[in-house]
């Protein structure tokens, strides 16, 4: 596989799981590893990405009259909702998030696009249309990386049972005593 591939590339390549008999334990787990590692960047993004939908929403939501307080008041509380669309996994599932991923490893440029929206520096002065179309960005962006997150769980159950049943049979293995 060659090594100037993305990472999230090499990991969702069909091939990541090839020959997995011929890799050592230890390789086993670095698989794994940098595995999970892409999935919480995705994890990452996406929070990003609901985070950014959810100031847009406030802001269609204030425009309807159905929210009276300013942006830099409701802050804390549109960004602290327990109810927002990203919290769908129960607590204690998946997310081990040890230090913020850099931007640029997701690799597709939409991201870029969608990320730096400046909708979200002139909220206010914005038209309906424009949030509109942000909205609509953020979303389709959502969609492809829990596409792309689903497919890294994936990745990190089948190694994980690989890990498994290697460790098993290691342990297990007669006269290693």
């Amino acid at each position: 596989m060659p090594q100037h591939r993305r990472r999230l590339d090499r990991v969702l390549d069909p091939d990541y799981l090839e020959g997995l008999e011929g890799h050592s334990l230890d390789e086993l787990r670095e698989l794994r590893s940098t595995a999970n590692e892409v999935e919480n960047e995705l994890s990452y993004y996406r929070r990003l990405l609901y985070g950014r939908m959810d100031l847009v929403k406030f802001e269609q939501r204030r425009r309807s009259g159905e929210e009276d307080r300013s942006l830099i008041d409701s802050l804390v509380d549109i960004l602290t909702d327990p109810e927002r669309e990203d919290r769908t996994e129960p607590r204690g599932t998946r997310h081990i998030v040890t230090d913020l991923p850099p931007l640029p490893e997701i690799g597709k440029r939409d991201i870029d696009e969608v990320m730096g929206d400046g909708v979200l520096t002139r909220l206010d002065e914005a038209t309906a249309e424009e949030l509109q179309a942000s909205l609509d960005g953020f979303d389709k962006m959502v969609g492809e990386i829990n596409s792309q997150r689903r497919r890294a769980q994936q990745v990190i159950d089948s190694l994980s049972d690989v890990i498994a049943e290697r460790f098993k049979a290691e342990v297990s293995a007669p006269g290693d005593d």
